[in-house]
Formats: C-alpha cells, structure tokens, sequence
C-alpha cells in the first residue's frame, strides 16, 4: 500500500462522512471505530484462513472475546 496509514484513514474517513455523517450526525466515531474493527478482524481471520485461536492471538485478545465481536459485528 502506498503511503501511511494515517493517509488510507484520513481518506476512508473522509469517505464515511460523505456517505454515513449526514443521516448519524453526532454518531460518527462510533461507526467508524465498529467498520474498522469488523474489517481487522476480518483481514486477520483470512490470514489465518478461520483459525480463530492463532487470529485471537494475532489480536492479542482472548479466542471467547473474538467469537464476541465476531457475533456482534456480524462476521461470518
């Protein structure tokens, strides 16, 4: 990927506002915070093509913990 990482997120956040911040007003940070996180998760899950142990421990979070938010963010 070229450039930083703040500059892909300046730019995806751009992005979200454009197309999320007229209708959430005062809820931005919160959808940005969930669609980051349901894409790492994501991105670390194919890594590990679904092994949810060795993705827990690439997160550094508990394996119960990644089921969590695998079920709250609506990942299959």
């Amino acid at each position: 990927m070229a450039g930083s990482l703040y500059e892909f997120l300046r730019t995806e956040v751009q992005r979200m506002m454009l197309g999320i911040g007229m209708h959430n007003k005062g809820n931005l940070y919160p959808l940005i915070v969930e669609e980051v996180e349901r894409s790492i998760i994501k991105i670390v899950l194919e890594e590990t093509h679904g092994n949810l142990l060795a993705s827990s421990k690439m997160l550094g979070i508990s394996r119960s913990t990644l089921y969590r938010k695998i079920k709250e963010l609506g990942i299959e």
